[in-house]
């Protein structure tokens, strides 16, 4: 008599349950519209992508493309370039991770044997764990690899952005173009204040010098000539 499969039915719809309801995500709502030429923009949707000039530049989680778009400054070269190295290894180990998943339910088929040799149908089981082990372990190790990918990818976006993207040029044209409006006029210069003087005393000013008044005999005093001798 063969078991029933109700119980390996069941397990698979946990298992389809619960990977459906662990792929929800997220994603970003607004896309800014004032940027500058060559500037770099990020944006959201189960994954970074990476914007410039209207174009996709780069995407999660290889991030391809990123590090030539970059390639003149050098500390964003050197994020982009290992931002590509860890979203291939998170791709591989997220692959193992799967393929080995759904191999691990092959597992399952021990359960046949449950009447007939319970010897096999345990070793069929174990085999089955240790692979669903392991795939978890592969996937656990993945996220990890995917976050340090989204970091180097959004750090070699920073750099460049302070260095050239922000300023209106890119790696392929370095231009800066002249800025959008006039220069604002320098600040007056003011005169330095002596030491230990009062503001407002020095903002008061000095009152002029009176005349100089003149002594009451100078003013009434006449000029009498002196008088000439006598004729002989």
């Amino acid at each position: 008599m063969r078991p029933s499969k109700r119980p390996s039915m069941v397990l698979l719809a946990c298992v389809l349950g619960g990977a459906h309801l662990g792929c929800t995500h997220g994603h970003t709502r607004y896309a800014p519209r004032v940027v500058a030429r060559g500037e770099l923009t990020a944006s959201y949707d189960d994954g970074f992508t990476l914007w410039a000039g209207g174009r996709k530049v780069a995407e999660s989680y290889h991030y391809d493309g990123l590090e030539r778009f970059v390639r003149c400054v050098p500390e964003a070269r050197e994020h982009a370039r290992q931002a590509s190295q860890s979203g291939r290894s998170a791709t591989t180990l997220s692959t193992l991770g799967v393929v080995l998943g759904v191999g691990s339910l092959g597992g399952l088929s021990g359960l046949y044997f449950h009447d007939e040799n319970e010897a096999a149908m345990g070793a069929i089981l174990g085999l089955g764990v240790a692979v669903a082990a392991t795939a978890v372990v592969l996937g656990a190790l993945s996220r990890p690899a995917k976050e340090r990918a989204h970091g180097h990818a959004l750090d070699a976006m920073n750099y460049y952005n302070d260095a050239v993207g922000s300023l209106g040029a890119t790696c392929d044209d370095l231009t800066y173009p002249p800025p959008a409006g006039p220069e604002p006029p320098p600040p007056p210069a003011t005169p330095p204040e002596a030491p230990g003087a009062s503001p407002e005393f020095d903002a008061q000013p000095y009152p002029a010098a009176a005349p100089a008044a003149e002594s009451p005999s100078a003013a009434g005093q006449v000029h009498v000539p002196a008088p000439l001798p006598p004729l002989r």
